[in-house]
């Protein structure tokens, strides 16, 4: 089950600090409505639009971080686990952290426990602990992207990689879903521009690639989708999904 406290221990690996009565960050509460969500976000990936971006976005990230084996890679905004799993199967020894506690249920059962209760602008972890630190799409939703950046490269070890996954509001899906509204209306997208600045503002070296050229769910996805994608890699700033690598100094 997963911490109900910030701070808490993770899988009994002990690189998380216990929290303290003066911190005063308590659990997130669940609820019935928290758990609907949760279970809904994560039917998503088995939707066919669902299975088609995540594959897409998993390659992306999973050649942007390079090797992780037996690396200990911190999945910072990790939701029901599916790119934590990800990580795992190719050997790194991960750790999820969210602030939402039903989506961190079921991410603790793709994990074996291995997660723990926490915000990405606080993270209730020491300095320095992560070989690699990744937020898939989660800087959009947080209240300072800088600062959650900077949290991820405080945790990560000099010479240590900090992967940020983002949606390019610039992209056809980020201009069509604009338009559109809806659950997508109130979050804030980024520009390639501005994901790199982010990145440039904290300094240390970094790369950007991307990718996910289809709008969205349309007639003949499965076999247009690649011949999309193939095309994309001249244009990778106009893809969906942009990914910042950052080496740690």
């Amino acid at each position: 089950m997963a911490a109900s406290t910030y701070g808490r221990r993770a899988g009994g690996s002990g690189i998380l600090p216990r929290a303290s009565a003066a911190s005063g960050r308590p659990s997130v509460p669940s609820s019935v409505d928290q758990a609907t969500g949760a279970d809904a976000y994560d039917q998503w990936f088995d939707s066919r639009w669902g299975r088609y971006a995540a594959a897409i976005e998993r390659d992306t990230l999973l050649q942007a971080v390079g090797p992780v084996e037996h690396d200990l890679v911190l999945d910072a905004g990790c939701g029901t686990g599916r790119f934590s799993i990800e990580l795992a199967r190719v050997g790194a020894r991960v750790v999820g952290l969210d602030i939402d506690i039903d989506m961190l249920a079921i991410a603790a059962r793709r994990l074996a426990g291995s997660v723990v209760l926490g915000d990405i602008e606080c993270l209730p972890v020491r300095d320095g602990v992560f070989d690699v630190a990744a937020a898939v799409t989660v800087l959009e939703f947080v209240p300072h992207p800088d600062r959650a950046l900077a949290e991820l490269i405080r945790v990560t070890r000099p010479g240590g990689r900090v992967v940020v996954g983002a949606l390019n509001r610039r992209s056809p899906w980020g201009v069509l879903h604009r338009r559109r509204g809806g659950a997508w209306a109130g979050v804030r997208l980024f520009s390639t521009d501005e994901i790199a600045a982010l990145g440039e503002g904290q300094g240390g070296a970094l790369s950007m690639t991307g990718a996910l050229l289809a709008p969205g769910p349309f007639p003949g996805l499965d076999h247009l989708g690649p011949a999309l994608e193939r095309i994309g890699r001249r244009f990778s700033r106009i893809g969906a999904f942009q990914v910042l690598v950052m080496r740690r100094r």
